[in-house]
């Protein structure tokens, strides 16, 4: 598996819609104080449905899908951070009971997903012959 297809699976629609689903019912447990429950709906179905999407899903014909094309242009280490980040407010929003922070968390997430409407043109640099993070050794030693 090479770093492209961890990139397309996130814009597959099962995933995309476990990962909404798992936030909102984690948050939901969160502002009620269940923490495990609420690591366990935010983390299990997201992971098994990466599992799931990248196992029996045809990532080739995705891979040739606009959206696809967006995270593979735009989808950078910094991006997902941003996402990450704003999961985390969104989570402790949840948890303080404090729907500014959830809504703040959700359009920090928001941004982190909308580097390519931001920068256009600013596209991600491939990271080796295929993508796929390999260093091309023969580079270095030139």
């Amino acid at each position: 598996m090479d770093a492209d297809t961890i990139l397309i699976h996130q814009v597959h629609p099962v995933k995309i819609a476990l990962d909404v689903s798992a936030s909102i019912v984690s948050n939901i447990l969160l502002w009620q104080h269940r923490l495990g429950a609420a690591l366990l709906a935010r983390y299990v179905p997201p992971v098994l449905g990466s599992l799931l999407v990248i196992r029996f899903a045809d990532l080739d014909q995705l891979r040739r899908t606009k959206r696809a094309q967006y995270v593979l242009d735009h989808m950078t280490p910094t991006t997902s951070a941003i996402r990450l980040a704003g999961d985390v407010v969104m989570a402790v929003g949840s948890w303080r009971r404090r729907p500014d922070w959830i809504v703040t968390g959700a359009l920090i997430v928001a941004a982190g997903w909308s580097h390519g409407v931001v920068f256009k043109g600013v596209n991600r640099p491939p990271a080796g012959p295929n993508r796929g993070g390999s260093i091309d050794l023969a580079v270095l030693t030139r």
